[in-house]
């Protein structure tokens, strides 16, 4: 088999991969909002892998920190947080753009202010956080558990304490962008298998004909 064609067919099956996976992650690439955190928290098989949001009024400080590497290059950080909810409970939000880690940790200090009695009110605007919600991994559970032990609040509130994540660490632009570079890659087959096949079926001149094999 010639290597044009080779590569057309390895391209084919490519291009019907990456679309079989963008099909069952088409709320990721294309949905909107649909609901909130607490409705994604309390049925998560309906809201997986689509998009919620949540109005973050008070938060208590970062409990784990987690970096991503490729080759043992770091790519990327992700920041988990602990976040006082507006009816007293408690949730795990993670985060890796600079601005939304730059936020919580100032809500963080503006939280602090409110319960030592500094501030009548937590002095900054909430913040709309737009994610995904899922499971914690078990190094990051067991990171929640313990800071909500050294807070005082596991065992000793009886306020609800959520342990889904609402992860908030890609945004649909990533995952766009993520699938644009994805659907490149079958494109990119394409045109070098028909250049393949194209220089193959090229007429070779009168001196390319007595040119050595």
């Amino acid at each position: 088999m010639k290597s044009g064609v080779r590569l057309l067919i390895i391209s084919t099956l490519a291009l019907i991969f990456f679309g079989v996976a963008a099909f069952f992650t088409r709320d990721l690439i294309f949905g909107g909002v649909v609901g909130t955190y607490e409705q994604a928290a309390a049925d998560r098989n309906s809201y997986n892998d689509k998009w919620v949001s949540y109005d973050v009024v008070a938060c208590l400080g970062k409990y784990a920190e987690a970096t991503e590497t490729t080759n043992l290059i770091p790519t990327g950080h992700t920041y988990y947080y602990v976040v006082w909810m507006k009816d007293g409970s408690f949730m795990p939000l993670a985060v890796s753009k600079k601005a939304d880690r730059e936020y919580l940790d100032a809500l963080t200090n503006a939280t602090y202010d409110y319960i030592d009695k500094k501030t009548e009110r937590i002095e900054m605007d909430p913040k709309t956080f737009t994610g995904t919600v899922k499971s914690q991994e078990t190094k990051a559970k067991n990171y929640y558990d313990e800071a909500l032990v050294k807070m005082n609040i596991l065992g000793k509130t009886t306020h609800k304490i959520y342990y889904e994540l609402m992860d908030c660490s890609a945004s649909q632009t990533y995952y766009r962008l993520l699938v644009g570079g994805v659907f490149l890659i079958p494109v990119l087959g394409y045109t070098a298998a028909f250049a393949s096949i194209a220089k193959s079926k090229k007429k070779p001149s009168k001196e390319e004909q007595y040119l050595p094999k």
